[in-house]
């Protein structure tokens, strides 16, 4: 009997290429890096994107093409033009072979349990059963017509309960009766795995997937009809199962089984989309990215926009992964945002945020508030505080990068509110640091405004200091900082309960940072003495954090406390240090000579203070230098050294 499941794919759309390398193109062009060629790929793919009309109009030569639309167009709840091209596959070149027509007729009854259209759903379920009859196959056709719709959508609990039971019931049949064909097992077993998996029982579901799996080959093996897709679609769900159950490797079996055999461009898509997920899973992110562009381009190309908007968006992350902004990633992120949008996905809103996010990343600020705008209102329109929240600090970002300070208070004042609103204290403390930080950066007068901010970022802070100790010792260094820079000594109070926080977190470089600015804020309430003792002990700290340019940072700010607080010998001892120091930066040598000379001017020493003049100038001349030239000026220094 013909049939087409080992035979090469009808109206494949050119497909075979996507089952080889995505990369396979680079060999036509081997001198475009790879970096290039994602990102000549994703131009394209955004371009496709904002298409108004996409797919194109439904066209297909043969049958199994009109399948693939009708699958698509199902996967896209349009039930009228799923059932359309079902209808038209059914009267198109090869629809006689009984494996299409098993598959188009199912796919007719999708699209009629999708319009709810109860006549059509029993004429095709009625069409597929009488088909399986002149197989030679009536038990399979009789269970069938009764278990109706619940072999087409996610059954609900009621579904799942029979399908359960007629599993056990097949299962026991088959005991007893030997293998056969004429069941519908495979068929039970896959939909109650789709039942287990919507109640998040994966592993369950994958030993059910399996067992599905097993008796389709045993069906293929004996010669007998398997529906046109069927075992592609079953080992495209054992792959989203493997990566739900923490199996990369099984998953990329899957997918590899998919792409290996004759299956539609909407399975294809999705497998190409499971290996690129199970590679990044593996942290292979240069393949995750090529696997994800090729899911990407051919979920488009069929018109599935949710899919691409998945794809778009796991090649934005794969991609993003390095430190270094990357072009690419934003692209991706772009087209997942407009796919989302376009497809009305639930997920839109999220996407279309992250989005906007990286575009305040990439230094695009003025972009990134006219994306994230609309993502603020429609969060305000639906009531979801949170995600409104999250908007409103990126939103913030943006303002502050184009100095609109008011802006940037008001969406973080705003953001704060609604993080507090819906009990997420930490991220409203953290919010309200970032717009004390940047009222007590515009000036002094607006400090008392800052300290109220922090003041309440404690408080919060508090709140939640079991569940996120970080918080609190942040909120209350800045607090500490402005209270003494206001001139109120119980600041040093909050820096002290800061420091004894990170001294418990064993977190040294925070200790020595905030042991730092207990020393500046000290030197704010006029003690000199105290604040030089202080940031010397800082300076330490910050060596063994094994970070010398804080300690140096330190060490300056020591000298010139002393130096101003009518120490000037103390101030020339540690302007000294750092000044002979051959691994300290230019910047803080310059700084060093410069208090240097000054210490020595208010001791009256003007000898000294003219050979310390002279070392600064001549240290200028170096610093303005090009560096060819220092270079060569360092060798012919050496070349006098006897």
């Amino acid at each position: 009997m013909h049939h087409h499941d080992d035979g090469p794919a009808s109206g494949s759309d050119d497909l075979a290429s996507d089952a080889a390398s995505p990369a396979a193109e680079a060999a036509a062009a081997p001198e475009v890096p790879a970096a290039g060629r994602n990102e000549l790929r994703l131009v394209g793919a955004l371009k496709t994107a904002r298409s108004a009309q996409l797919p194109a109009p439904d066209r297909a030569d043969d049958a199994l093409g009109w399948l693939d639309v009708a699958v698509e167009a199902a996967l896209g709840d349009d039930g009228a033009r799923a059932a359309a091209a079902a209808h038209a596959g059914l009267d198109a070149p090869g629809s006689d072979a009984p494996d299409c027509a098993l598959a188009l007729w199912r796919a007719a009854a999708v699209a009629a349990d999708i319009a709810q259209d109860a006549d059509a759903l029993s004429t095709a379920l009625e069409a597929r059963s009488a088909l399986l009859r002149r197989l030679g196959r009536p038990v399979q056709a009789r269970v069938e017509l009764q278990l109706g719709a619940a072999l087409l959508h996610e059954p609900d609990s009621f579904e799942a309960t029979v399908l359960a039971g007629v599993v056990e019931d097949e299962r026991a049949r088959l005991r007893g009766a030997g293998a056969t064909a004429d069941t519908v097992l495979p068929e039970a077993l896959t939909a109650l795995a789709v039942a287990r998996t919507q109640d998040g029982d994966h592993a369950g579901a994958l030993q059910l997937v399996d067992e599905a799996i097993a008796h389709m080959r045993r069906i293929k093996v004996a010669g007998d009809v398997l529906p046109w897709g069927s075992l592609a679609s079953a080992q495209l769900l054992r792959g989203r199962l493997c990566l739900w159950t923490s199996d990369p490797d099984g998953a990329q079996d899957a997918a590899c089984d998919v792409l290996a055999r004759p299956c539609g461009r909407a399975v294809r898509a999705s497998a190409l989309l499971v290996r690129a997920l199970a590679c990044h899973a593996l942290q292979r992110l240069d393949d995750a990215a090529d696997w994800g562009i090729a899911a990407l381009e051919l979920m488009q190309r069929a018109g599935l926009r949710r899919g691409a908007a998945s794809a778009a968006a796991l090649v934005a992350r794969a991609l993003g992964a390095s430190a270094a902004p990357s072009r690419a990633a934003l692209l991706a992120w772009e087209i997942a945002a407009v796919n989302a949008e376009r497809a009305e996905s639930p997920d839109a809103a999220t996407l279309t945020y992250w989005w906007g996010h990286q575009l305040i990343m990439h230094g695009r600020a003025e972009e990134a508030v006219d994306v994230l705008d609309p993502v603020v209102r429609r969060a305000r329109t639906t009531g979801s505080a949170a995600d409104e929240a999250r908007a409103l600090v990126d939103l913030g970002h943006a303002h502050h990068e184009l100095d609109r300070t008011d802006s940037a208070l008001e969406a973080w004042g705003r953001a704060a509110d609604l993080f507090e609103d819906c009990g997420r204290a930490d991220d409203a403390a953290r919010t309200l640091l970032a717009a004390g930080a940047l009222l007590n950066r515009q000036d002094e007068a607006q400090r008392p405004r800052a300290q109220a901010l922090f003041e309440r970022a404690v408080q919060l802070a508090r709140q939640v200091r079991e569940e996120d100790p970080t918080v609190l010792p942040i909120a209350l260094h800045s607090l500490g900082y402005v209270t003494c820079e206001l001139g109120d000594p119980s600041g040093l109070t909050m820096l002290d309960e800061a420091l004894a926080l990170v001294r418990e977190s064993a977190a040294r470089w925070q200790e020595a940072d905030y042991l730092d600015t207990r020393a500046r804020s000290l030197w704010a309430l006029r003690r000199g003495d105290e604040a030089v003792s202080t940031a010397l002990q800082a300076a330490d700290l910050f060596v063994d954090a094994d970070d010398p340019g804080g300690a140096r940072q330190a060490e300056l700010f020591a000298a010139f406390v002393a130096a101003e607080d009518g120490a000037p010998d103390t101030g020339v001892t540690l302007f000294s240090l750092l000044a002979d120091d051959a691994q300290a930066p230019h910047l803080v040598r310059l700084a060093a000579l410069t208090g240097l000379e000054q210490c020595h001017v208010r001791l009256g020493d003007e000898t000294s203070a003219a050979r310390v003049h002279a070392r600064l100038l001549q240290l200028q001349q170096e610093a303005d230098a090009p560096a060819g030239h220092r270079a060569a000026g360092n060798r012919a220094a050496e070349d006098d050294v006897p």
